[in-house]
């Protein structure tokens, strides 16, 4: 009889599965947070919320050119995923708020409430934008 695998450590946490209603309430916390702040509501131009997580994105604008640049136009806008807010739970008090690297690895930075994420991505160095 074949031996049943077991595992050294437990599982990573998964976010939480949200419905189409569930989204919009979350969508309109988040863009009401947003709007209390100055730095996010400068910065953030979309928001897109995928399989339980947060994307907030920001643009820049292409300025001259460069060999990283190519043929693109300067006036060009460039999207990046600016932050990620992931939720476990449907009372939206446990949240991580992540950082992305240059290498597109996901770092953890905060973990806390929604809200606390949102305020956390405002003072937290590391959020700006590549046109300041």
């Amino acid at each position: 009889m074949p031996r049943k695998a077991r595992y050294l450590y437990k599982a990573a946490p998964k976010p939480v599965k949200l419905d189409k209603k569930e989204k919009n309430k979350i969508l309109a916390i988040v863009e009401e947070e947003i709007a209390k702040t100055t730095k996010l509501k400068k910065d953030i131009v979309r928001i897109n919320i995928l399989a339980g997580r947060i994307y907030l994105y920001s643009e820049w604008e292409l300025k001259g050119e460069g060999p990283f640049i190519g043929d693109l136009k300067t006036g060009d806008m460039i999207e990046e995923k600016y932050a990620r807010i992931t939720i476990f739970d449907k009372e939206y008090k446990n949240c991580t708020l992540d950082w992305q690297r240059h290498n597109d690895q996901w770092i953890t930075i905060e973990k806390g409430s929604l809200k606390h994420c949102i305020k956390e991505a405002e003072e937290d160095p590391r959020f700006h934008s590549i046109g300041d």
